[in-house]
């Protein structure tokens, strides 16, 4: 082909792909959109590193301080404490040392909340073992009703111990129902404060209904005295009998043993009237309303 021929056919060419193409034109292709980032959560403490912090403290001089765990403490001479955070292991020497405070930083544990505490009920049913109790005085002195909750007898080599565990049921003239179903005991007792002169111990499981407590108050006075006239007769009654076996010192313990000996027979009986007395009787009840 001819020169002159070919020129038309490349104009031609270059026209032809020049002209925009007849399909659907497309536009520019947008980049995909990056999905937007969440917000980040606020940082939170981790439990390891909560648990790392050391309950001490470490006070210097300078007015600084450390805080962590200490791990060794020798006077005059250094502290050994586990740094909170880093866990380095610092040695602070003594003299840079101004207080050593353990546990400042310990976490306080609430103690429990102990039950509340419920009061007995009051007894106010009448029936066998449980009479309704008035306290008839002879004279007028404080006298007291006790229950015997329980009694406890030790011994050993040479030595014996008596207690007795009891609570106050109702002061005279009581006139209250009183529960002694279960059999335990009872006794009276006069006086307040340190001294008292108590009955002898009672039931009440087979009185039922009105019952009067007829009592004749002991005497804390003739009690006290009985005590030390007693006291003087044991004593006194000991020592003459010892002095009075060799002869050298026979007529010193003959004369201990006439002051003992009427001690201890004037102190017994003094004791024993002291006492609280009473006498149980069933309750007239015909003249009352």
């Amino acid at each position: 082909m001819s020169t002159h021929r070919r020129g038309p056919l490349v104009a031609a060419l270059v026209f032809a792909l020049a002209l925009p193409s007849t399909g659907r034109a497309e536009g520019p292709i947008a980049p995909a959109a990056a999905p937007s980032a969440a917000p980040a959560p606020p940082p939170v403490a981790s439990p390891t590193a909560a648990a790392s912090l050391g309950p001490d403290e470490v006070l210097l001089r300078n007015g600084g301080f450390v805080r962590g765990t200490i791990v060794e403490v020798v006077p005059d001479t250094r502290v050994v404490i586990l740094v909170d955070g880093s866990g380095e292991r610092r040695e602070i020497p003594w003299d840079q040392v101004a207080e050593v405070e353990r546990d400042k930083h310990a976490p306080t544990v609430a103690q429990p909340t102990p039950p509340p505490t419920v009061a007995p009920a009051e007894v106010s049913t009448e029936g066998r073992g449980r009479p309704r109790v008035h306290l008839e005085l002879t004279r007028d002195r404080p006298v007291t009703l006790f229950e015997i909750d329980s009694e406890i007898v030790a011994s050993g080599y040479n030595a014996s111990m008596y207690g007795m565990k009891f609570r106050s049921v109702c002061a005279a003239p009581c006139d209250a129902v009183v529960d002694g179903s279960r059999g335990q005991e009872f006794f009276l007792g006069t006086g307040e404060g340190a001294i008292w002169t108590a009955s002898r111990k009672f039931t009440l499981a087979e009185r039922e209904g009105p019952l009067d407590i007829r009592v004749k108050p002991g005497s804390r006075a003739l009690r006290i005295i009985g005590a030390v006239v007693l006291g003087i007769g044991i004593g006194a009654s000991i020592g003459g009998g010892v002095l009075a076996v060799p002869k050298s010192t026979r007529t010193p313990g003959l004369i201990l043993l006439a002051v003992g000996v009427p001690g201890l027979l004037a102190g017994i009986p003094m004791i024993i009237f002291a006492r609280t007395r009473y006498e149980l009787g069933a309750r007239d009840t015909t003249d009352e309303p």
